[in-house]
C-alpha cells in the first residue's frame, strides 16, 4: 500500500486520470436523462472536450452510455448527435469561428435538434417542448463546460451536480424522500451561501426547472419551490448559520404547500438533512475561515521559518538542476568542415576528394583528430599519405584546419568555465539549504490584518489545448496577501509546466519569510541557469498588500500591465523589464496604496498588452457591479471576442469592500 501511494506512483497515474475522465463521464451522465429520453448532459460533455483524442474519448465514453442506459431507437439518436458534433468540432477547429465562446453551444444545439427533429415530425407540441428544454440544458452544460479538463471552477462543478441529482431523482430512501432531490437541496444551500442573490435565484431555477424535466417530476412546482428558496435564503447568508439553514428549510416548505407540490413533507424533510449537513461542515470550517478572512490572529506555524526557507531552496536546487544531464561538447569533426568550406569549395579536386573518395576523406581526418587534438596544433605529419599527396591546396588546407583548431580550443575552454561556475551556483543553493535547515529556530507568530477582500480569478486555456499555460496563487504570510501570476513561454503542457513551477516555488519562499525582491533575484538567477538548458522563461506579476493599511508593492518581471480602479477611475502599472530568466536585472517595483471600494486587477498578455488594452481601461471604467466574479466573467468573456483564443488567457481581481463589509469575504 504504501508503495502504491507513493509520490512517484501518484506521478506516473496522475497523466491518466484526465483522459480516463474523459471517457468515463460522458458514459455516466448519459443516466441523467430528461423526460422524452434525452441526455444532454453527456452530449455537452463531448462538445466540451473539443477534436482529437479529448474528443474520441468522450465520443466512445457517451456511446457506451447510450448502449447501457437508453433505448436502442432513443440511443441510435443519442449517439448520432454524439458523432456530428465531434465531426463539426474536427472540422471547425483551425478556423476563427471555433474560437468564439457561443460557437460548440450553439452548434450542438443545431446538431442535436438536426437529428431529432426528424422523429419529432407529427408529435404532439408536449414532444416537442420537451426537446428544447432539452436542447436548452445543452447549452446551457457546453457553455459552462467549455474549459472544464483546465481547470474545474464552481460554474463548471454545480452543472455536474445537477446531472447527479438529476440521475438520482427516482431513487428513494425512505418514503417519498429522494436522493437526487436531497442532492439538489444541499447544492442550493450551498449556493445560497456563496452566490449573490440574483445568481442565487437564478441556479435555484435552473436546479428546479432541471428536476421537474427528469423522469418522476411534474410541471414546474419544484421550479418554483426552489426559486422562492434560493430568493429568501440568499437575503439571509449573512445570519447565523443556524439562523439562515432554518430560513432556506422554512421557505422549501412553504413554497411546497403554497404550490401544492405533491410531497411536501418529503422536500421539508429534505432540506432538513441538506441544511443539518451543511450547518455540521460550516462549522466546522469556521475557524480557519475567520483565521484567513476576517482578520484573526493566525496560529503559530509549526515548521520554523528558516526551515522552510531551507525546503524551499532545497525544492529549487531539487526542480532545476538535479538529474539535469550535462550539455553534450561539441563534435570536433566541425573543425574540418568549417575548413573545407573555406579551402575545398573552390578546389578543382572538390568533387573527386567529397563525392567520390568522401570515405577515404573523413578517414584521413579521423586519423589525424586525436593527434591535433593532444597537441594544439595540426602538422602535415597528422593526416595519411593519400590524402596530403592528394590535396593541391594541401598547405592552405592546414592553415585552416589550425585556425578552426585555436577556435575550437578556445570554446571548449569557455563551456568548461562556464560548467564549473553553474556547477558551483547549484552547489551553493544546495549547501545554502542545508545550512538553513541546520540553524532553524523558532518561527514567530503572524499577526492577522484587519481588512478584508474578495478574490476573482479564472485560467482559460488556448483553443486545442487542455492545459493553460498560466498559473497563480492566492495566499497570506501574517499580514501581507500575495496575488501571483506567471505566463509560461508559449502553450500547452510545457508551458503549463513552467508557470506554475515558477509559482509554485516563489510561494514556497514568501511562505518561507523570505521578502519579495530577494526571493525574485534568487529564482531569476535559478531560471538563467536552467534557461541554457531548456531556452525557456517565464513573466512574473507579484502584489504585496498589508492587509493593515492598505499599502502594496507590485514586482514585474515582463508581465502584461495591470489596473487599479476606484470609482470611474483606472490607472495603469506597466513595465519594461524582461521575463524572469532572460536578464539580470532585478524586478520592477511600483509602490502604491489600494483603498477600500477599489479593485486591483492582474491579466495575462492572452487577455490583452500594453498596446492594445484601452477597451479593458473602458470596461474597467464603466462598470458598475459589485460581483467581483461577474467582472471576471466579463472580462473573459470580452478579450474572447476581440482576440478569440489564440492564446492562453488567465485574470485575477482583487476587490477590497468598502468597511461595512471587511468581514465578509469570498
Amino acid at each position: 500500500m504504501k508503495r502504491l501511494a507513493s509520490p512517484r506512483f501518484l506521478r506516473r497515474v496522475k497523466p491518466l486520470v484526465t483522459p480516463l475522465t474523459q471517457l468515463v463521464l460522458p458514459a455516466v451522465l448519459t443516466a441523467a436523462q430528461l423526460s422524452g429520453g434525452y441526455a444532454p448532459f453527456a452530449l455537452a460533455m463531448v462538445a466540451a472536450a473539443g477534436p482529437k483524442l479529448p474528443g474520441l474519448l468522450a465520443l466512445s465514453g457517451a456511446g457506451a452510455g447510450a448502449l447501457l442506459f437508453l433505448d436502442f431507437q432513443v440511443g441510435l439518436r443519442q449517439f448520432g448527435a454524439a458523432v456530428l458534433i465531434f465531426a463539426a468540432n474536427t472540422a471547425f477547429y483551425d478556423s476563427r469561428l471555433y474560437r468564439r465562446a457561443a460557437f460548440r453551444p450553439v452548434m450542438s444545439v443545431f446538431v442535436m435538434m438536426l437529428v431529432q427533429s426528424v422523429y419529432l415530425i407529427h408529435r404532439s407540441a408536449q414532444q416537442w417542448m420537451q426537446c428544447l428544454a432539452a436542447a436548452a440544458v445543452l447549452a446551457g452544460c457546453v457553455w459552462c463546460w467549455r474549459a472544464l479538463w483546465s481547470k474545474l471552477d464552481k460554474n463548471a462543478a454545480i452543472p455536474l451536480v445537477m446531472a447527479a441529482a438529476a440521475a438520482m431523482q427516482p431513487v428513494a430512501l425512505l418514503g417519498d424522500i429522494s436522493l437526487g432531490r436531497l442532492i439538489a437541496a444541499a447544492l442550493l444551500l450551498w449556493i445560497a451561501a456563496e452566490e449573490p442573490p440574483a445568481r442565487c435565484v437564478s441556479w435555484g431555477a435552473a436546479i428546479g426547472l432541471l428536476l421537474d424535466l427528469s423522469p418522476g417530476g411534474g410541471g414546474v412546482v419544484l421550479g418554483a419551490v426552489y426559486v422562492c428558496a434560493a430568493a429568501l435564503a440568499s437575503l439571509c447568508r449573512t445570519w447565523h448559520r443556524a439562523a439562515f439553514s432554518a430560513v432556506f428549510c422554512l421557505a422549501i416548505w412553504a413554497a411546497a404547500i403554497l404550490f401544492r407540490a405533491d410531497v411536501p413533507a418529503a422536500l421539508l424533510y429534505e432540506s432538513v438533512v441538506a441544511a443539518g449537513g451543511f450547518y455540521v461542515l460550516r462549522r466546522r470550517a469556521k475557524p480557519a475561515r475567520l483565521a484567513a478572512h476576517a482578520g484573526a490572529k493566525l496560529p503559530v506555524p509549526e515548521e520554523p521559518y528558516l526551515k522552510r526557507s531551507a525546503a524551499a531552496l532545497r525544492e529549487l536546487y531539487d526542480s532545476f538542476f538535479r538529474g539535469a544531464p550535462a550539455p553534450a561538447p561539441e563534435n570536433p569533426a566541425v573543425l574540418f568542415d568549417r575548413a573545407a568550406e573555406q579551402v575545398c569549395r573552390g578546389c578543382v579536386l572538390c568533387g573527386n576528394c567529397w563525392h567520390q573518395n568522401y570515405n577515404s576523406t573523413y578517414n584521413a581526418f579521423n586519423d589525424a583528430c586525436p593527434s591535433m587534438l593532444r597537441r594544439g596544433q595540426a602538422v602535415p605529419g597528422d593526416f595519411p599519405v593519400y590524402f596530403s599527396s592528394r590535396c593541391v591546396r594541401f598547405s592552405d588546407f592546414l592553415s585552416a584546419v589550425n585556425g578552426e583548431l585555436r577556435s575550437y580550443l578556445l570554446r571548449r575552454q569557455y563551456h568548461q568555465r562556464l560548467l564549473d561556475v553553474r556547477q558551483q551556483a547549484q552547489e551553493q543553493y544546495q549547501q545554502l539549504g542545508e545550512a538553513l535547515a541546520s540553524s532553524a529556530v523558532h518561527a514567530v507568530s503572524n499577526v492577522g490584518a484587519p481588512m478584508g477582500y474578495r478574490i476573482g480569478s479564472t485560467l482559460c486555456p488556448k483553443e486545442g489545448e487542455q492545459l493553460c499555460g498560466d498559473h497563480f496563487a492566492v495566499f497570506e504570510v501574517g499580514s501581507v496577501l500575495y496575488l501571483l501570476l506567471s505566463d509560461g513561454m508559449g502553450s500547452g503542457e510545457t508551458a503549463h509546466g513552467e508557470s506554475a513551477m515558477t509559482v509554485r516555488l516563489l510561494q514556497q519562499f514568501l511562505q518561507a519569510g523570505i521578502e519579495p525582491a530577494p526571493a525574485l533575484k534568487t529564482l531569476n538567477s535559478a531560471l538563467r541557469l536552467r534557461g541554457d538548458d531548456v531556452g525557456s522563461f517565464t513573466t512574473i506579476d507579484l502584489l504585496a498588500l498589508q492587509r493593515g493599511n492598505g499599502t502594496a508593492t507590485v514586482y514585474k518581471y515582463g508581465a502584461a500591465p495591470s489596473y487599479i480602479k476606484r470609482t470611474g477611475t483606472v490607472s495603469r502599472i506597466t513595465g519594461q523589464s524582461l521575463p524572469a530568466g532572460l536578464q539580470n536585472e532585478p524586478p520592477e517595483v511600483t509602490r502604491l496604496s489600494l483603498l477600500p471600494n477599489s479593485y486591483f486587477v492582474m491579466i495575462s498578455d492572452g487577455v490583452a498588452d500594453e498596446t492594445n488594452d484601452e477597451w479593458l481601461q473602458d470596461l474597467l471604467a464603466g462598470w458598475r457591479g459589485n460581483d467581483v466574479h461577474a467582472l471576471v466573467s466579463l472580462i473573459l468573456q470580452e478579450s474572447g471576442n476581440r482576440k478569440g483564443g489564440d492564446d492562453d488567457r488567465a485574470v485575477l481581481i482583487l476587490q477590497l469592500p468598502g468597511e461595512e463589509n471587511h468581514k465578509r469575504q469570498v
